[in-house]
């Protein structure tokens, strides 16, 4: 989810910094560009066009596109989640990443068996959070609703991504 990552940086720097282009995040278009990706990453991945890594990573950027455009008018400018909530993303990604992802083909039997294990009672499909994701961008009085949400998409992203790198091997 290197798109991701790179986004969620971009704009807490942005934010960070208060730069002008800013203004144009707040938009109708951008709005309308971040539902567009939304839609786009949602029906490749039905239709299983991308990799799951590809698509999950158009979904994540496009919600972060939405949250922005859609919660920023709403809220003061000096609003700290603008800057914490994107630099948490991108560094929950990046570690996941780079620690269980990049390193799922080194899992031992015992830790894949427990994986598979944990994929298996899982309660929340993938599906069902990406919905929890795209209801929590519309509940803008609870403003922990959307973190928490792609908090567990990200989890389950991992867990799903892991999974099949080890298929593959």
């Amino acid at each position: 989810m290197i798109g991701f990552i790179l986004c969620s940086m971009s704009l807490a720097v942005l934010v960070q910094n208060q730069n002008a282009f800013l203004q144009s995040l707040t938009t109708p278009v951008a709005l309308g560009i971040g539902l567009a990706i939304m839609a786009t990453s949602l029906l490749v991945g039905y239709f299983k066009k991308a990799p799951t890594i590809a698509w999950h990573d158009g979904f994540a950027t496009g919600c972060l596109l939405v949250w922005y455009a859609y919660w920023k008018p709403q809220f003061d400018d000096d609003a700290p989640m603008f800057f914490f909530f994107p630099l948490y993303y991108s560094l929950l990604t990046s570690i996941v990443t780079l620690a269980l992802i990049n390193k799922s083909q080194y899992f031992d039997q015992e830790s894949i068996d427990h994986l598979r294990y944990l994929e298996k009672i899982s309660r929340f499909d993938i599906n069902v959070i990406m919905v929890l994701v795209m209801i929590s961008l519309l509940i803008t009085r609870h403003y922990a609703i959307y973190p928490i949400a792609m908090t567990l998409f990200i989890i389950r992203h991992t867990m799903i991504v892991c999974l099949e790198n080890i298929d593959k091997r």
